[in-house]
């Protein structure tokens, strides 16, 4: 079950307070986990900031000429990370971070919840 997934990546990075299953063709948010602290307008940036940087499998993105894989986005308050599915291209993760979120152990976990649920979708 998707918010299962979503839940036990959540439990293991719990600096990591929103993540979504998106939909990029529709813009839509799916699932969230949760305990997602955003409410539906947040979701909704959220999902049309994924729609910017990472476009849809039918279109190209609003900053760039190629489809990437992930995109992430810093702040001072933290850092956001985008993933596309690799097998299904409009089925991302999305994710609000803390800044002690540690990238470099989250991603490949983030990135293998995401196959875990685009297969099963």
């Amino acid at each position: 079950m998707v918010s299962d997934e979503l839940d036990a990546l959540q439990n293991r990075f719990p600096e990591c307070e929103t993540l979504a299953y998106a939909d990029l063709t529709t813009g839509m948010v799916l699932v969230t986990n949760s305990s997602t602290p955003l409410e539906r307008h947040g979701l909704n940036r959220l999902s049309a900031d994924a729609a910017l940087l990472l476009g849809g499998a039918d279109e190209t993105p609003h900053l760039g000429t190629d489809l990437p894989a992930s995109a992430i986005v810093s702040s001072q308050d933290g850092v956001s990370l985008f993933l596309r599915a690799e097998d299904q291209p409009n089925d991302a993760l999305l994710c609000i971070g803390r800044g002690g979120l540690d990238l470099a152990a989250f991603i490949p976990e983030a990135q293998a919840c995401l196959k875990r649920i685009s297969e099963d979708g």
